[in-house]
């Protein structure tokens, strides 16, 4: 079983998660904070680069800072 047959989204339409509306994303997010496999969710969306929509709590601005902090430690330690 993988972590997306897990998920607290499965069967929320996807359009939540992708729609360019600040009152879905806070809806997407709710649901992402009562998930379970959240962490798995939002390491997917780093290692593919995901460029849209909410994935681990995470909408696409904040997951590019997010890797961009990652680089500067790389850099700093």
């Amino acid at each position: 079983m993988t972590w997306r047959s897990k998920a607290a989204c499965l069967g929320v339409p996807s359009e939540m998660f992708v729609a360019d509306s600040k009152d879905y994303e806070h809806e997407a997010k709710l649901i992402c904070r009562r998930c379970s496999v959240v962490k798995e969710c939002l390491d997917y969306a780093l290692t593919v680069k995901e460029q849209f929509g909410i994935w681990g709590g995470l909408n696409a601005r904040e997951r590019k800072r997010m890797l961009s902090a990652r680089r500067v430690q790389i850099v700093f330690d």
